[in-house]
């Protein structure tokens, strides 16, 4: 009975550790998602975002915010080299974003996320689907070190270009 209940638990363990920091595979797919508090409003936020230049398309229908990310690439000084997968840092990412908004807070999903080659890893412009390096054959699984460094990497620089960050007063 004892080992059962281990066997349970670690069982349980796995399966929460199945989805990264803010990814979630579905379909084959994976997809970001974040929710973000703020003190802007909705006309501030689609605002910011429309100013912001990371866009290739931009459209707002009602509370929701349908764009496309223009290419991003890491920052080899932040994530390093040392155990990271080649294909971070030698490639550009984009995709296709939606950013739905209420008061208080907005929520980024990202998805349909591309891999675009600048000619040392990929041929220069040389697009791959994100999965393709982060998704097991079957496609129902993440690759095994995904979870470990990739997924925080790429969870701190989506977060890093999807934050709006807010001047602090100085009240003195």
């Amino acid at each position: 009975m004892k080992n059962l209940l281990i066997i349970i638990t670690l069982f349980i363990a796995i399966g929460a550790k199945a989805q990264g920091p803010n990814f979630s595979l579905s379909n084959s797919k994976i997809t970001w998602k974040k929710v973000y508090e703020t003190t802007k409003t909705k006309t501030e936020i689609i605002k910011h975002y429309e100013a912001s230049g990371i866009f290739s398309k931009f459209e707002v229908i009602e509370d929701t915010i349908f764009a496309i990310l223009t290419p991003h690439k890491t920052d080899p000084d932040k994530t390093g080299t040392a155990g990271v997968p080649t294909y971070i840092n030698k490639t550009d990412f984009k995709g296709k974003v939606i950013i739905q908004l209420k008061d208080g807070k907005y929520r980024v999903i990202f998805n349909e996320i591309i891999l675009i080659g600048r000619g040392d890893f990929l041929k220069k412009k040389e697009e791959k689907p994100f999965e393709e390096y982060t998704v097991r054959r079957d496609k129902s699984q993440y690759t095994p070190g995904f979870l470990k460094k990739p997924s925080r990497i790429y969870d701190a620089t989506f977060n890093e270009i999807f934050l709006i960050k807010t001047k602090k007063k100085d009240d003195w």
